[in-house]
């Protein structure tokens, strides 16, 4: 499952990690956001699973 954060400071960007359930990536995410910056949303990509 990938997973993606948008984090910000001045500018706006993203991380995206890779994890075998969304705690753990959530967990991954919070700890990649560099001092000074906020985790404004989580987007799950699913890549197709489920259709």
């Amino acid at each position: 499952m990938r997973v993606t954060g948008t984090i910000r400071s001045t500018a706006t960007d993203t991380i995206t990690v890779e994890a075998d359930s969304y705690e753990q990536a959530r967990e991954q995410l919070h700890a990649q956001v560099p001092e000074g910056h906020e985790l404004l949303s989580i987007r799950v990509d699913r890549g197709g699973e489920g259709e």
